[in-house]
């Protein structure tokens, strides 16, 4: 734009011919018709986050997981790689060191993802031998993590069990995220 504007300015000021080389100049993109993403409203979040059973192992396991895509705006590949040493209960942080962007982040912990991660710990997560990992198979073997498989399909559940068909995909979180983090 700033080229394609100076020479106007000297086709007109100095009446240079430049008529050809602002042709040449390619205009920028207009993105004024993109569509922004989906997002859940408030109403909608809060209706998918009490879809959950919390009475049963792999209802704690996914509700833990879901709080963490809906609250941090993590991928599914990050949440399945959060270790118990990556979370810090006395300062209330999360870190994530396997991003996408290969970048260790620290986020803080919300009071709400932090009480569904540790009930989880509590009262459903396997003992294992070897595996660090929060999220953990609940059938054997218990020291294998979980593939983000099982966090798309607990998302894709939870859909279903609000009646939502035409929803899928654990990015819808994310953006969520996104937009209330522009509302406030």
């Amino acid at each position: 734009v700033p080229l394609r504007s100076y020479l106007r300015f000297r086709a007109m000021q100095y009446d240079d011919r430049v008529q050809e080389l602002i042709a040449a100049v390619p205009g920028t993109a207009g993105w004024r018709l993109a569509a922004l993403p989906e997002t859940f409203s408030d109403a909608e979040l809060g209706w998918l986050l009490r879809s959950f059973d919390r009475n049963t192992a792999s209802g704690l396991r996914d509700y833990a997981m879901i709080r963490c895509l809906a609250d941090l705006g993590l991928r599914a590949a990050e949440v399945v790689q959060i270790q118990l040493d990556d979370i810090n209960w006395r300062e209330g942080t999360l870190r994530i060191q396997r991003t996408k962007s290969r970048r260790e982040y620290v986020f803080p912990l919300p009071e709400p993802t932090g009480r569904a991660i540790a009930d989880y710990i509590r009262s459903a997560r396997k003992v294992t031998k070897t595996s660090r990992a929060v999220f953990v198979r609940h059938y054997a073997p218990v020291d294998v993590p979980l593939a983000t498989g099982c966090v798309h399909r607990a998302v894709h559940a939870a859909y279903v069990r609000c009646g939502w068909t035409d929803r899928s995909g654990t990015h819808l979180l994310r953006h969520s995220v996104a937009r209330r983090l522009l509302d406030s």
